[in-house]
């Protein structure tokens, strides 16, 4: 944070420059977005209904995906790293500025909390509009839901860094969709709770808190449906930040023997 401040300027035009690039996709990413909100919640919170499934679960299921938009990013945005890490090495230039790597690198998450928090802004008015009177805004706690879709994509922002670098290839990118993306969504809570993963498996429980997306998926039931039956909106914004002040650390280490930055 430090270098942030010191390096003020230079990070704010890293940032808007990242930004103004990434906004051209806005739109496409919005339809591509709605399209899935569209599938889910059509599914979930109707079709589903007539084979016996919760007839809340279509809020259940809004919230869940506004969860986890910041996380289906992740890959694109990790692609595309990778693509100039072996290519024009457009970041070699930017490390080269009279300013510290990491700004640099928190240029690049900070553009990539921005679109994840407007996209998920963008979901909300929409999953209202097909849920209708089965979605109660009445329920739903602004100043929690605030704080917790920040907190997400900042997380969302720096594990895109920490997998990139990880990987370390554009020919091993599959690998982030198949062995963190996709199994950390699928176990995290998307299709179900903590609370009932405890009733069925007090085990199975304790070994999913160790997944960070599950504390998203948590935290965000709890601000828009209510605290009744979610682990304590308070606990999931500090477990995930604790889970993302390790993935920094992690993420600059592996950037560092990636891109041989000082």
């Amino acid at each position: 944070m430090y270098n942030i401040f010191r390096f003020a300027d230079i990070f704010y035009k890293l940032t808007t420059t990242r930004f103004y690039i990434a906004r051209q996709e806005l739109f496409g990413k919005v339809i591509n977005l709605y399209i899935w909100v569209l599938c889910s919640l059509v599914v979930m919170g109707y079709v589903m209904q007539g084979f016996g499934l919760a007839t809340n679960y279509g809020c259940f299921q809004l919230a869940t995906i506004m969860g986890t938009v910041g996380l289906f990013e992740i890959y694109g945005n990790g692609f595309r790293c990778m693509i100039d890490f072996e290519g024009d090495r457009h970041i070699s230039y930017l490390f080269t500025l009279p300013t510290r790597p990491s700004v640099v690198l928190w240029s690049m998450i900070t553009s990539y909390v921005l679109m994840g928090i407007i996209l998920s802004c963008f979901v909300l008015p929409f999953g209202k509009l097909i849920l209708f009177n089965s979605f109660s805004l009445a329920d739903v706690s602004w100043i929690k839901f605030a704080i917790i879709t920040v907190i997400a994509n900042i997380f969302y922002g720096v594990f895109t860094i920490a997998v990139t670098a990880h990987v370390g290839a554009i020919s091993k990118m599959e690998n982030v969709w198949t062995r963190f993306i996709f199994p950390l969504w699928f176990m995290g809570g998307f299709q179900f709770s903590w609370e009932s993963i405890y009733n069925l498996s007090q085990p199975l429980a304790y070994v999913l808190l160790g997944n960070p997306i599950l504390y998203v998926m948590e935290g965000t039931r709890a601000a828009l449906l209510g605290q009744e039956g979610c682990l304590p909106w308070g606990i999931c914004c500090v477990a995930l930040s604790g889970f993302t002040v390790v993935g920094w650390f992690y993420a600059k280490y592996k950037m560092r023997r990636l891109l041989d930055f000082v």
